[in-house]
C-alpha cells in the first residue's frame, strides 16, 4: 500500500518542484536576455560601422568632383556638344521653310560642325577627380561618331526623298541613346558634388521608382535635376532644352496651385504634362532662376550663371 506524504514532506516536495521550475524558467529567461543583449550589441556595432562607412564615403566624395574638373569638362566637352545640339535644332526648326537645295547644304553644314566637335572631343581631357565626367566624355564622343554615321544615311535618303525632322530623328537612335546617357552622367556628377559639398548627405543608392510632388519639393536642386535627366533618358527625350530647364519648369509648376487643379500628384504625371503641352524651352532655367532660386549653390560653370 502506497504511503501518503505527510504535510512536511509534501511541502518539501512542493518547494523542490517550485525551485526546479524557477531554475528552468530562470535559465530560459537568462538565455533570452543574453540573446537579446548580444543581438542589440551586434546591431549597434553594425550601425556604427555603417555610419563610419558613410562618413568615409562622404570624405572620399569631398575629394572628388573638383571645381577645376567641372570647368575643364565644360569648356572641353560640354560646350562643344551643346553648340552642336543647338545647331541641329536650329536647322530642324527652319527645315520646313527650306528648299531641297538649302536642306542639303544645311545637312552638309551640320556634318562639318559634328566633325569639328568630334575632333574637339577626341583630345585628352584630364579629369582626375571625376569618374562620372570621364564616362560622360567617352559617351559624348561615341554619340558624335554615331551622329556622323547617321548623317550619312540621312543625306543619302534625303537625295531620293525629302525627309521630315521626325524622320531624321528616327535615324539617330544610337546617337540619341549615347547622348542621353552621357547627359545623365553629367547631372549625376552635379548631384554627387551637391551631396558632398552642399547638403553633406549621401545620395540614395538607387533612384526612387516614384516621386510625389511633396517629395520633389524636399529634394535638393541638383538631385532634382539628376531625376530630370534620368527621366529624359528613360523617355528617349533628346530635346533642345537641358535638364535644368526641365527642373525649373517643373519647380514652377509644383510651386503653383495648378498641380492641385490639374490633379498632378507625382513627378511622372508632371513630366507628362509639361511634355504634352510643350511647356519646356531652352533657357528656361536662366529665365526662372531669379524667381525660383534665391541662392543656388552650383559648380562655377556658365551653365548656372
Amino acid at each position: 500500500m502506497t504511503k501518503r506524504l505527510n504535510k512536511s514532506e509534501f511541502m518539501m516536495a512542493y518547494m523542490i518542484i517550485i525551485t526546479l521550475a524557477c531554475g528552468v524558467g530562470g535559465f530560459f529567461f537568462g538565455a533570452h536576455y543574453m540573446k537579446t543583449k548580444i543581438e542589440a550589441e551586434q546591431a549597434a556595432v553594425f550601425e556604427a560601422k555603417q555610419k563610419e562607412a558613410e562618413k568615409e564615403k562622404r570624405l572620399r566624395e569631398q575629394k572628388l568632383y573638383s571645381e577645376q574638373d567641372f570647368i575643364r569638362f565644360y569648356y572641353a566637352v560640354y560646350a562643344p556638344v551643346l553648340d552642336m545640339k543647338q545647331a541641329h535644332f536650329n536647322t530642324m526648326e527652319k527645315w520646313g521653310q527650306m528648299s531641297k537645295k538649302e536642306q542639303s547644304e544645311s545637312l552638309k553644314q551640320l556634318v562639318k560642325i559634328a566633325e569639328q566637335t568630334k575632333k574637339d572631343l577626341e583630345k585628352n581631357v584630364p579629369l582626375p577627380t571625376s569618374p562620372l565626367l570621364i564616362q560622360a566624355h567617352n559617351l559624348f564622343t561615341d554619340s558624335v561618331r554615331a551622329y556622323l554615321d547617321s548623317m550619312e544615311h540621312v543625306r543619302s535618303d534625303q537625295n531620293s526623298n525629302a525627309l521630315t525632322p521626325t524622320e531624321i530623328a528616327a535615324r539617330m537612335t544610337l546617337f540619341n541613346n549615347n547622348w542621353l546617357t552621357a547627359q545623365e552622367r553629367v547631372y549625376h556628377s552635379f548631384a554627387v558634388w551637391e551631396s558632398a559639398y552642399v547638403t553633406k548627405q549621401p545620395l540614395p543608392k538607387e533612384l526612387p521608382s516614384s516621386v510625389s510632388t511633396a517629395e520633389w519639393k524636399q529634394y535638393p536642386f541638383h538631385f532634382r535635376t539628376y531625376l530630370a535627366a534620368a527621366s529624359m533618358s528613360a523617355g528617349k527625350q533628346w530635346q533642345n532644352y537641358n535638364p535644368e530647364d526641365l527642373t525649373a519648369r517643373l519647380d514652377m509648376l509644383v510651386s503653383s496651385n495648378d498641380t492641385q487643379t490639374l490633379g498632378i500628384n507625382d513627378f511622372a504625371s508632371a513630366i507628362k504634362l509639361v511634355n504634352a503641352t510643350d511647356a519646356v524651352h531652352a533657357g528656361d532655367f536662366k529665365v526662372l532662376n531669379g524667381r525660383l532660386y534665391s541662392v543656388l549653390k552650383a559648380p562655377e560653370i556658365p551653365l548656372y550663371r
